[in-house]
């Protein structure tokens, strides 16, 4: 199966879970927003950049599910 297969696929709808302000808290102290340092090499530099990536799209769920709370 190719990579042309794959965007054919319809995948099931998935709804988002409700995300807690708790876990936020725990992944954004656990996978902080940083500086890359002169010490570290590209691989290492990509990987925490994904795992920073991950963090900050749960921010703009939570912030999207929380937008029109009182």
């Amino acid at each position: 199966m190719g990579n042309a297969d794959l965007s054919k696929e319809t995948l099931p709808y998935v709804p988002v879970p409700r995300i807690a302000p708790e876990l936020l808290a725990f992944l954004d102290q656990n996978f902080p927003d940083r500086c890359a340092e002169l010490s570290q090499g590209l691989p290492e530099i990509y990987y925490q950049a994904g795992q920073r990536s991950v963090v900050k799209f749960l921010i703009r769920i939570f912030e999207e599910q929380n937008e029109h709370v009182l």
